[in-house]
């Protein structure tokens, strides 16, 4: 949680504007955020070593909806990205992002032309990131599992 209340205070006036967020901090590399109604999502990597396989971690907050519960969701998960190009990268967080909100979905009653919001301008705020870790040498990242397509 203290990394997305850092995060939140770095970008709050872009986050309200329904736009995606990308810029490095002293702790990380790069991190894109973006929060739509109560939908909050920050993908950054740290500067720090993980316990995940992947240095690419997604942080989620759905704030309390309806009668499911008076707490909010939040997850953080890694990205599995190990693919050789921005284009497979960028895929494997757009699907981390889609099972997001199928998750969300069948937890609370998103608005309809939620995902669509969030989404906006995805591809190029996924493209200004990756080529900020490529650039720092992190991406393309090597398979820890050592398989080959």
């Amino acid at each position: 949680m203290a990394l997305i209340s850092m995060i939140i205070c770095s970008v709050p006036a872009y986050a309200q504007e329904e736009r995606w967020q990308v810029g490095q901090h002293p702790d990380y590399h790069v991190a894109m955020v973006k929060q739509v109604d109560d939908v909050f999502v920050a993908i950054y990597v740290s500067k720090e070593p993980s316990i995940y396989m992947s240095p690419v971690l997604m942080e989620t907050v759905l704030a309390p909806c309806g009668e499911t519960g008076p707490i909010s969701l939040h997850s953080t998960e890694a990205i599995m990205t190990f693919g050789p190009t921005a284009e497979d990268r960028s895929k494997e967080v757009r699907d981390a992002l889609d099972d997001f909100f199928e998750r969300g979905q069948s937890t609370c009653d998103l608005a309809n032309d939620l995902e669509e919001r969030f989404f906006n301008r995805f591809e190029d705020a996924y493209a200004a990131t990756d080529a900020i870790l490529v650039e720092a040498g992190i991406f393309p990242l090597a398979d820890p599992l050592g398989e080959t397509d």
